[in-house]
């Protein structure tokens, strides 16, 4: 048949013609386990201005000859862009029920006619909804004793730690008419519990393992239609709740907080991203998300990325840990959460989880590389990497490049991500573990003293000391690029232009360098006695320790080495990607505008299918409104509306907590995380863009939202550095304890609290910052 499918076995070509209630039939039968009422669909294809084609009228014959006559049906419309995420359509076509076999060509053709009624033409201008098309659902008609809708979140706060729904005796059309009075009741999520009427009780635990697993495979809250037949549970639709929206792909229109409650952090995060991300650039996060099976974790509002700390939490919480326990096992990585602030967390499937494990440390498509050979392309990714873009640069057509992709850059990447995971291990452990297991021994003070100026010179450190270098003579400029020239304030941003594109960058940064002191080298080479003097005193104080003191160390070196190291090689295989997305938009017509469209949009128009273009203007259009927005608060927990929090007068940039007032909980005092150690007093600089950097004189302590290694080249002037957001292993962190300059980091309120001009005492061993008066 070419009009008429069975829904199980709908295929993958057909699921936009079949519509979005079919799709989503389909797609559930095919991957979920409960019980749907069997059907089938008549494509939009088969239908013209609203009557069913001849030749689809021949299959719906055909179809109905071999149904059983003893049962009933339900003939339902599925519209293309019905049931989907931006639109339901509910109640707007006309659905049938209980239908017998000899009358469902006339059920069809009611339900395709009422494509043209006032009611849908009125909901499609009302919601600015182009475009026709309407498939035909005929599904076997599950009588129902009870019926009614499930929301796997709640529609108003977005949390889902219980499952809301309503129902009523018999059809559950009765429900959406408002006919009959609903009851409610309400489904733990995270462990089974039960509220409401004692009727739907026997069926809640079936409810809520169908619901979840719904809400599992689809990623998004849904709104689910179910009925209760002869004391069985069946599934009747499933569509995204319209309300708890996170994106709309066609537009960018993107807010995270938006799909669910969550908590949301710029830590870590907001210091690689610290402006908008391009649609490009976020396509290729989701896809992070997707490989490690961690839904949402990279997110986004309004192109400003954050980290889901909720998810980080719930995926814990899946193997047993408690809340607090999780929370403290990310503590590191996310910061602070405010006093008060619970983390919101939700159901998470771990098979789901481990099935992505599985398949990223034992890939299908497996390197071929031996260890050696794998050891040997983490040690030689710089030199692979500008081979390939002089590659890439080379190619002169669509067809080429893609082949290039498929043969070379695809294989390359493989390889690159199984090599660096070889290469890992476990090496990245004690960047967690060293300082707190010296503190048990020896005390927070001697531990800050051990973990500062052992690692040396690590990557991050390269742009500002090699400058010196530069500066002094020692190292030529196009030394200098070769080495550094891929680093950057934006460089995991695909959009922004790399340093080395512009072979003259050296210079200006070059005019701001002192010469004739080196003081970096030399600031790095006193951190260094400091800490040999440290681990003579250690092992003077604790003799049988000696041994053990010196592995510990060893291995907290080589995880801050090779952290930074691999970073710096994740960012020239960035490198090498944009170079790649350049060439695809100058071979196309499309210059920078190609970072409008996902990468799977860009492989397609390689390919020949353009019709994401048309999508371009819209997204350009709201990433230039997002980049016109300031940094949003640091922390964000609940629904967050940029333009509601910059119309109030109070806003605050350290934390939003949906459904409290901004004034609640101010404090005037500053504090942090210890980030490097020494007391130090001086006179404020808020810089709240790099591009302000050069405002910064010597001496003067740099407050900031955040830094990267695109900072570093001003560390030289600085006597302190505050920051908004950060960690201990955020980059302010690190790179001031190798250069012996006090820091406190992650005070979520700096910028707010300070301002240039005020005199202050920053202690980076206790993390405090305080105002002179």
């Amino acid at each position: 048949m070419d009009y008429i499918y069975d829904l199980r076995y709908l295929p993958k070509e057909k699921l936009a013609l079949a519509g979005g209630k079919a799709s989503s039939l389909s797609m559930m039968m095919i991957n979920l386990k409960m019980n749907i009422p069997m059907g089938y669909v008549i494509t939009a294809d088969g239908f013209r201005d609203g009557k069913i084609k001849e030749e689809a009228l021949r299959e719906l014959e055909q179809l109905t000859a071999k149904l059983r006559t003893d049962r009933t049906y339900a003939v339902r419309s599925s519209a293309i862009g019905e049931d989907g995420a931006g639109n339901s359509f509910a109640g707007q076509y006309e659905t049938l029920t209980d239908v017998a076999v000899e009358k469902i060509r006339e059920a069809v053709d009611i339900v395709a006619g009422s494509a043209k009624n006032a009611r849908v033409k009125n909901y499609k201008t009302q919601n600015s909804i182009e475009g026709e098309g309407i498939g035909v659902v005929i599904q076997e008609f599950v009588k129902p004793d009870l019926a009614g809708v499930i929301f796997t979140s709640d529609i108003i706060t977005g949390k889902d730690d219980k499952i809301v729904g309503n129902y009523v005796h018999g059809e559950g059309e009765a429900l959406v008419s408002g006919t009959a009075n609903a009851g409610e009741f309400r489904i733990g999520t995270m462990e089974y519990s039960y509220e409401g009427d004692p009727e739907i009780k026997p069926y809640a635990k079936t409810l809520r393992k169908y619901c979840l697993s719904i809400r599992s495979f689809y990623g998004v809250p849904m709104d689910i239609e179910w009925a209760v037949s002869g004391r069985k549970v069946y599934i009747l639709q499933a569509r995204p709740i319209t309300t708890l929206q996170r994106i709309d792909h066609k537009t960018y229109a993107v807010n995270g907080s938006g799909s669910g409650c969550k908590l949301l952090t710029k830590t870590n995060v907001g210091e690689i991203f610290m402006k908008p991300v391009s649609p490009m650039t976020f396509s290729v996060l989701e896809k992070i998300n997707d490989v490690l099976g961690l839904p949402d974790w990279l997110d986004n509002i309004y192109g400003q990325a954050y980290m889901n700390i909720s998810v980080m939490c719930s995926l814990m919480m899946s193997f047993g840990k408690t809340r607090e326990k999780a929370y403290e096992a990310v503590r590191e990585l996310a910061g602070e959460i405010p006093e008060g602030v619970e983390i919101p967390v939700s159901p998470f499937d771990k098979k789901v989880f481990l099935h992505k494990m599985k398949s990223l440390f034992f890939p299908k498509n497996k390197s071929r590389l031996s260890r050696k050979q794998k050891h040997e392309m983490v040690l030689n990714l710089d030199r692979i990497s500008d081979d390939l873009i002089t590659e890439i640069r080379k190619i002169n057509d669509s067809t080429a490049l893609m082949k290039y992709w498929d043969d070379v850059l695809q294989p390359y990447l493989n390889d690159g991500l199984a090599s660096i995971m070889a290469e890992s291990g476990m090496s990245l452990l004690p960047l967690f573990g060293t300082r707190r297991k010296i503190a048990t021994i020896a005390g927070e003070d001697m531990a800050n003293r051990l973990c500062t100026g052992c690692v040396g010179i690590i990557d991050c450190m390269k742009p500002m000391l090699l400058l010196e270098d530069v500066a002094e003579g020692r190292m030529k400029k196009e030394e200098y690029i070769r080495i550094c020239g891929h680093r950057s304030a934006d460089e995991m941003e695909l959009m922004s232009p790399r340093p080395y594109e512009d072979p003259s960058f050296p210079d200006s940064l070059l005019k701001d360098m002192k010469t004739g002191s080196s003081p970096l080298h030399k600031m790095q080479e006193q951190q260094k006695r400091s800490y040999e003097e440290a681990l003579s005193e250690f092992k003077q104080k604790y003799p049988s320790k000696a041994g053990w003191i010196d592995r510990e160390i060893r291995k907290f070196i080589h995880a801050n080495v090779f952290r930074e190291d691999i970073r710096s090689k994740g960012v020239r295989i960035f490198c090498v990607f944009r170079e790649y997305i350049l060439k695809a938009g100058a071979l196309n017509g499309l210059g920078d505008d190609i970072f409008m469209l996902s990468f799977s949009e860009m492989f397609s128009l390689l390919k020949g299918d353009d019709s994401a273009l048309m999508y371009i203007p819209a997204r350009k259009e709201n990433f230039e409104k997002y980049n016109s927005y300031p940094g949003f608060p640091n922390l964000v927990v609940g629904k967050f509306d940029p333009d509601s929090w910059l119309a109030d007068p109070d806003r605050r940039y350290d934390v939003f907590v949906s459904g409290r007032s901004s004034k609640e909980d101010i404090s005037s005092d500053v504090k942090g995380f210890a980030g490097a150690a020494g007391v130090v007093t001086g006179t404020v600089r808020v810089i709240d863009d790099i591009k302000n950097i050069g405002d910064i004189n010597e001496g003067e302590i740099l407050v900031t939202r955040a830094t990267n290694v695109g900072w570093t080249v001003a560390f030289h002037k600085v006597s302190a550095i505050v920051t908004d957001i950060g960690a201990p292993l955020s980059h302010a962190a690190i790179v001031a304890r190798e250069f012996g300059i006090p820091a406190v980091v992650g005070c979520r309120n700096a910028t707010n609290v300070l301002k240039t001009g005020d005199l202050v005492t920053v202690d980076g061993s206790k993390g405090t910052v305080v105002v002179k008066k």
